[in-house]
């Protein structure tokens, strides 16, 4: 046992406070810099899913929140004033959270237009800056520009600069990984694909919860079924790149069958895909809704039959709507741009087609029309892989794995 302390002598000065210590259970933070919705959707749904669940811990967020200007959402739109004084705020926002000096790592994500790569830059230093370690998110097709105009030199150096600065680089697929590699050999330190992720919770399915209904095979399956009427559903931003005028031109083929498209997007573009649908007398067969909530979208999937997804969009990443539709136990008929080749087993879970190339698209849809029970096993089979893969838990302990590396490593070189 140790005795008393002994006081200090008379005016000496007091014995210096010993250096606080954080409790053994404080959360390990991450500066989340990142987009809220709207519109819902791929990363801002990526991020309020991640800021509503929270992380495993030790892990916890707090959150910069990056959302762009409501007339810019849709657009490629130039650095207006009203970008530049957001853009400022954010990067102010960084420069303060870092220096107060609280959190283990940053985490960037980025959206890949050229109009954000200064700010995704500078973030960057600020974290380099800081001393920070900071973790690269990839949202969307990473794609080098061609062409060497200043513009595109300046996004191959951002990244470039982005990258060799970065603890660790997340992919969403193998299009943006060989882009990744082009800039550099950042491969020991690259992700090739860190899925987005869905809410299993909030999904409801068209399956049984258990496996209790046996499927057989389709060479056992009757091909003299009746047709049943198709309901079709796409979700997602209603643009001209997503494919909803090429949905237009498949329901025209298809006079059977039910079309269902959900989302948001500019007045411009709703209105020339109303306009479409009116002019080719599809109003009472295809049926255009939304905004909605995200909660309230995923609650419509369960009420159709077939996901379709013709996206024209070159920077399609890991379509968070095509996931969501997995988890609720339905086939999809989609392109193959972004990570969509990896997310469709084929032919066990869906087909892939050319953007454009209707035909293609109608005939999978009357091969499905014409086969429920094929139906039902594409679907059980996209659910299963959807829980396993890209449910929120599974993914973000994979995240949190990535985190303590990264860590690590920074740690490991700051070390004498």
């Amino acid at each position: 046992m140790t005795g008393p302390e002994t006081p200090p002598a008379a005016g000496s000065p007091p014995a210096p406070a010993p250096p606080e210590r954080p409790p053994p259970d404080s959360p390990v933070k991450v500066l989340l810099v990142s987009a809220l919705p709207p519109p819902p959707g791929g990363l801002p749904t990526w991020t309020q899913m991640a800021v509503e669940r929270g992380l495993p811990p030790p892990f916890a967020y707090e959150l910069v929140d990056t959302r762009v200007l409501r007339h810019s959402q849709f657009t490629e739109s130039r650095l207006t004033p009203g970008e530049l004084k957001r853009n400022l705020r954010i990067l102010w926002q960084i420069r303060r959270a870092l220096g107060a000096g609280r959190f283990a790592l940053m985490h960037l994500n980025c959206g890949l237009t050229f109009k954000g790569a200064p700010r995704n830059l500078l973030s960057a230093l600020l974290a380099r800056r800081a001393g920070v370690p900071y973790v690269v998110h990839l949202h969307g097709t990473f794609l080098l520009p061609p062409g060497g105009g200043p513009g595109a030199r300046f996004y191959r150096r951002a990244y470039r600069s982005i990258f060799d600065g970065a603890a660790w680089i997340l992919a969403l697929g193998q299009p943006s990984y060989q882009s990744i590699l082009q800039l550099g050999d950042y491969a020991r330190k690259t992700t090739p694909l860190l899925p987005n992720t869905v809410d299993s919770r909030l999904i409801p399915h068209r399956l049984p919860p258990s496996p209790a209904i046996a499927i057989p095979p389709e060479s056992e399956l009757p091909e003299s079924a009746p047709p049943e009427p198709l309901k079709v559903i796409f979700t997602g931003a209603l643009i001209e790149a997503k494919g909803v005028h090429t949905i237009v031109e498949i329901a025209k083929r298809l006079p059977d069958m039910r079309f269902q498209l959900v989302g948001d997007g500019t007045v411009e573009s709703r209105a020339r895909l109303l306009r479409q649908i009116k002019d080719a007398g599809l109003q009472e067969r295809v049926q255009v809704s939304g905004p909605f909530e995200n909660r309230e979208l995923v609650r419509m999937l369960a009420d159709n039959d077939v996901f379709l997804f013709p996206s024209k969009l070159k920077h399609e990443g890991f379509p968070v709507s095509v996931a969501e539709a997995m988890a609720a136990g339905l086939p999809v008929v989609a392109s193959p741009v972004g990570a969509l080749p990896e997310m469709i087993d084929l032919p066990e879970g869906g087909c892939l087609a050319a953007a454009d190339d209707v035909d293609a698209y109608v005939a999978a849809l009357e091969h499905l029309r014409d086969r429920p029970c094929r139906r039902r096993q594409m679907g059980q089979h996209n659910r299963q892989k959807a829980l396993r893969e890209y449910d929120y838990v599974v993914v973000m302990q994979q995240l949190c794995d990535i985190y303590r590396q990264a860590i690590a490593a920074s740690s490991a070189k700051r070390r004498p």
